[in-house]
């Protein structure tokens, strides 16, 4: 299949009022398509006549009047039966779900089909703030999401849970179909592209910050290497973030790299003796590094007890974790 040479999206509904807030909606997720709308069969014709199309999304009403006749690499079409059979680079997607839904399956649809974007993957620079401990129930993620939720108040974020067993479909309540092993299958095939319309299908949003969906098979994370996060950053620069916050569970092999590019390194501890000699250890450990210098680097954090101690899902901002990692995260 030859990749659609611009990443042009025509939209085109009759509703003037769904395609205005489609329209908005896509120009907030700065998903990389250049969006054209249409409300007139006759407009979006001309217009296809001087350009190439990557995505043509309508409804099922349009689609079947005038859209079917447009030329395009893949056509989306919103419809209350999305399972009715489509010829060939025509997908239907339930239009009765929120917007944020359709578009995660558009990108998702989109990416299986190699569309291709112009995006550049290295057009901005990216902090890195990576909490990591070797001893349990510190508030490692508690202390994470805080500082994810401050740090988004500044710029975009981007929240990474690297552990096998996070919990967060319980959390949040709800099945991811796309997870972090999803996105690194694509970065495999060495297609940053694809990879970036996968991520923009899979992100999901918490109380104002991103984060891609952990793992859900606790063993793909053992198959995935610290190079292969690396390169997610790579998608994440091109997407505009700013923020990447690495909430480190078990130690991948080489994720000495991963400290070493992060601008702020957070460990939680405890003083019990277990935790202590843990800690000892590990901090032997990075001693022996002799390319990698980070123990100077990392800011043990000794968290007080917390009378008030909200679930990661809700607003940890206001409370006595989040005023506690602000001030860590002060300029």
């Amino acid at each position: 299949m030859v990749p659609a040479k611009s990443t042009n999206m025509a939209i085109y509904f009759r509703d003037m009022d769904y395609l205005e807030s489609f329209m908005n909606y896509m120009a907030e997720r700065n998903t990389g398509f250049a969006c054209f709308g249409f409300t007139k069969s006759e407009n979006l014709k001309a217009y296809a006549k001087e350009n190439s199309i990557a995505v043509l999304l309508t409804d099922s009403a349009c689609y079947a009047k005038d859209a079917r006749h447009i030329n395009s690499e893949m056509t989306v079409v919103l419809t209350e039966s999305p399972d009715t059979e489509t010829p060939p680079g025509v997908y239907t997607v339930n239009i009765l779900q929120p917007v944020d839904e359709i578009v995660r399956e558009i990108l998702k649809a989109a990416a299986k089909m190699d569309i291709a974007l112009t995006r550049d993957l290295l057009s901005s620079t990216i902090s890195i703030y990576s909490f990591v401990s070797p001893v349990g129930r510190c508030l490692k993620t508690t202390l994470a999401m805080a500082a994810s939720q401050l740090l988004s108040d500044r710029d975009r974020t981007m929240y990474i849970n690297l552990e096998p067993d996070s919990g967060f479909s319980v959390i949040f309540g709800r099945d991811y179909d796309t997870d972090l092993s999803d996105l690194i299958f694509y970065l495999r095939d060495g297609d940053g592209n694809r990879a970036s319309l996968m991520l923009q299908s899979a992100v999901c949003d918490c109380q104002g910050i991103n984060y891609i969906p952990p793992v859900m098979n606790p063993g793909d994370l053992f198959q995935i290497s610290c190079d292969e996060i690396i390169q997610l950053f790579d998608v994440l620069k091109g997407n505009g973030y700013k923020n990447i916050v690495i909430d480190l569970g078990v130690l991948l092999p080489g994720f000495e790299k991963l400290l070493n590019m992060s601008e702020h390194i957070f460990m939680p501890v405890r003083k019990d003796n277990i935790s202590l000699a843990k800690t000892a250890q590990l901090f032997s450990y990075f001693r022996t590094l002799e390319e990698i210098q980070i123990e100077d680097r990392i800011q043990r954090l000794e968290p007080p007890y917390f009378k008030e101690l909200p679930g990661i899902a809700g607003n940890i901002r206001g409370s006595d974790a989040g005023r506690y990692m602000a001030a860590y995260l002060r300029d």
